[in-house]
């Protein structure tokens, strides 16, 4: 006996319906764990928080399920932590912590900067000092969230002449973490012009594809001091808390 081919039909539209709310449920996860992202890279949750789901699925007006998995993929990059039977915690802000971060991110475009050296072409070269360049003009400027955003691009660019996916990858996320203590510590003017001062040293190395003075100029230029990780770590904590920078 044949099919009947409106049973077809209906069967194809039924499985197309069912596509659909798979993708929009999807959509809705990226966006609201897009969302809550920014949250954490801003430290609106404060250091140590419980996230209450409840609250923050009807801010964002969506169920708690898309809440629940956005919150377990920033538990796996690092932004909340899940105590057992308690939920999810923000993440906590010590000086410790902000150095580790920074010694980590040193260690990967140091090692980027030396294949770099070895990988990049002379025009992919100068196509990322022009695109830094262009930023000049901010450094003597009060644009220093600008500057944190020129700055980390440039950053990314240079991993990116490393050509090792990888390390453009673990940087990439490394970046999200630490945009926080960036903006703080780029919004002295001194700090600005400082790091602004390096990263010629560091392109003139680059240039000339000095891969071992680079990479030594890209470690310090990177790494915190014990004593400058204290100092945004605390002025972090008095930003979120009280509004303002200690």
């Amino acid at each position: 006996m044949a099919s009947d081919p409106r049973n077809n039909i209906a069967s194809g539209a039924e499985i197309a319906k069912k596509r659909e709310r798979t993708v929009r449920a999807a959509d809705s996860v990226d966006r609201v764990y897009a969302t809550i992202k920014e949250f954490a890279i801003d430290y609106r949750f404060r250091p140590g928080e419980k996230i209450n789901e409840v609250e923050l699925a009807t801010e964002l007006g969506v169920s708690r399920t898309p809440v629940r998995a956005a919150l377990n993929r920033l538990q796996r990059d690092g932004f909340v932590a899940s105590v057992p039977n308690k939920g999810f915690y923000a993440r906590e802000l010590t000086p410790e912590a902000v150095r580790d971060l920074y010694e980590l991110r040193a260690a990967i475009e140091r090692a980027a900067f030396v294949l770099a050296c070895e990988r990049a072409t002379d025009t992919e070269i100068q196509a990322t000092v022009d695109a830094w360049t262009k930023h000049s003009s901010l450094k003597g400027e009060g644009s220093w969230a600008k500057v944190a955003v020129a700055d980390e691009s440039f950053h990314m660019a240079l991993t990116q002449l490393s050509k090792n996916a990888q390390m453009v990858n673990a940087l990439e996320g490394l970046c999200s973490r630490i945009r926080f203590f960036r903006r703080i510590d780029l919004e002295s003017l001194p700090r600005r012009t400082h790091s602004y001062r390096e990263h010629e040293a560091i392109i003139d190395a680059l240039r000339r594809r000095d891969a071992a003075g680079g990479a030594a100029l890209v470690e310090k230029h990177i790494t915190l001091s014990s004593a400058h990780a204290m100092e945004v770590a605390t002025r972090g904590l008095a930003r979120i808390f009280f509004g303002t920078a200690a």
